[in-house]
């Protein structure tokens, strides 16, 4: 795993400057051998999609797919970029949401499975084009996240079919002349809690038990989604995912033995949990105020990082000197927000002008919520293999930012 050496922190800052983005690729490699093994322990027909929302870095595509694993999609062009890394069609899930008819226009005759939002966008997928496969996405009626931002299930999540619905939309891809079923759910984000992936599968079987028993039809795969999550304080645990494969599994058998479902493809959805705890945010401190606050201010901002700023989410600050005194402070970025906070009223060695901090678990959900926001470049990206270190993705220059104006 990645030494945290603080001379080769140095000398990266060096070669190609900060912010940076830093990536383990050992430790995204066991992350998805642990996940896969733990899984098909217990059911072999277990796929692994990884979510490219989470990182949509080419060179970090063309890893997970050496590893084994598929591509979740939500755009069309990430179908291209997992295409591009090698992810043949019929290895990636595509689940949108409020689809355009350009967004079904441009997957609908590609041999990827996809998962609907709604039956009204199946409607619009039928004025597009006939295809043979279907699925929807199902609101439990219940969810849970690491925090309020990422429940994408129950009353107030803008996602899927509400479970009672759901029958009916079946029956209505049924007529339309679907032949092909699958039925995916996604209820929140960043859980650490196995029992939680229990209570939600074996809700999700019931209403499949339901569905599929209807229409007379076994189910080609059952998408659980992803949410599996890792911990972002000092305070959290881990999750279990030993225990977590095995509940799952033990109540995945069990329904589709109890429904007569076959044998479906398990489907996971895991982004976070591959590659959060993998990425770095190696940064400089551009100023330091004492106003009504400590500030420190770095180089990485909200433009580089926005979770924080967006939905309150924390990350381990480590800052990358020797001194044993300490401090409390706030860590800002240099974007013309007051929300430009990355940490608040956190213990920090007294730093410098100058000095770099790190800051941890940033591999998902990060450079690729980045922006140019106030003009400010997006910042290069590095895959690291023990001593080996790869450009994955240079720095922005304004010559990038300048070349899609018509003057």
């Amino acid at each position: 795993m990645l030494k945290l050496d603080k001379k080769i922190f140095g000398d990266l800052a060096k070669k190609y400057g900060t912010p940076l983005y830093i990536y383990d690729k050992q430790k995204i490699e066991s992350n998805y051998l642990r996940l896969i093994d733990s899984f098909q322990t217990y059911y072999q027909n277990t796929k692994i999609h990884f979510s490219v929302k989470s990182n949509s870095n080419l060179n970090i595509l063309k890893l997970f797919h050496s590893l084994g694993a598929g591509a979740d999609c939500s755009s069309p062009m990430e179908v291209l970029l997992a295409e591009r890394a090698g992810i043949p069609t019929n290895n990636i899930v595509y689940t949108g949401n409020y689809e355009s008819f350009d967004d079904l226009a441009q997957i609908y005759k590609k041999n990827l499975r996809l998962n609907l939002d709604d039956r009204t966008s199946m409607e619009r997928l039928i004025e597009v084009g006939k295809r043979q496969q279907i699925a929807f996405r199902i609101n439990p009626g219940i969810g849970r996240g690491g925090f309020e931002g990422i429940v994408t299930a129950g009353s107030d999540a803008k996602f899927g079919i509400p479970y009672e619905k759901a029958i009916d939309a079946y029956r209505a891809a049924r007529d339309a002349g679907f032949k092909k079923f699958g039925i995916h759910m996604m209820t929140g984000s960043n859980n650490l809690e196995p029992y939680y992936f229990a209570e939600i599968v074996a809700r999700l079987m019931n209403i499949a038990g339901e569905i599929f028993g209807e229409l007379g039809v076994k189910p080609e795969y059952i998408d659980i989604g992803g949410g599996f999550g890792v911990p972002y304080n000092n305070d959290e645990e881990e999750l279990n995912i030993e225990l977590t494969a095995k509940s799952v599994c033990d109540i995945f058998k069990e329904r589709c033995a109890k429904y007569k479902l076959g044998k479906p493809d398990l489907i996971l959805e895991p982004g976070r949990y591959l590659i959060a705890n993998s990425g770095y945010i190696l940064s400089r401190v551009t100023g330091i105020k004492k106003s009504y606050k400590k500030f420190i201010g770095l180089d990485a901002g909200m433009n580089t990082l926005i979770r924080p700023a967006l939905y309150g989410a924390k990350h381990r600050i480590e800052a990358l000197v020797n001194s044993s005194i300490t401090e409390f402070v706030n860590v800002c970025g240099q974007i013309c927000e007051n929300s430009d906070i990355q940490a608040s009223h956190i213990e920090l060695p007294v730093l410098e002008v100058g000095d770099l901090v790190l800051i941890h678990d940033a591999g998902a959900y990060g450079y690729v919520m980045s922006s140019n926001y106030n003009n400010r470049f997006r910042p290069a990206e590095l895959l690291i293999d023990h001593e080996n270190v790869e450009l994955i993705r240079r720095r922005e220059t304004a010559e990038d930012l300048l070349r899609l104006y018509e003057f």
